[in-house]
């Protein structure tokens, strides 16, 4: 079963990056609408979640994306 460090690592390699702030947007990252569209599929796929888009509409910060998978994990 998946953790969050496996999900912040799947971040962090999804965005080419060694650390990563839970504060930043994901626009801080590059990523645009479509690119979150994207991303959520991706964390679906590889944690066997699913996002409903009533859900992922107010996921503005890294921190939001971490919260909510968090919550799917469980």
């Amino acid at each position: 079963m998946a953790n969050i460090t496996d999900v912040e690592n799947l971040i962090k390699e999804q965005l080419h990056v060694s650390e990563i702030d839970p504060n930043a947007t994901l626009s801080t990252y590059g990523l645009d609408s479509l690119d979150v569209v994207e991303f959520l599929l991706s964390l679906e796929e590889k944690f066997s979640i699913s996002f409903e888009s009533e859900e992922t509409k107010d996921v503005k910060t890294v921190g939001d994306l971490l919260k909510l998978v968090k919550k799917k994990l469980k």
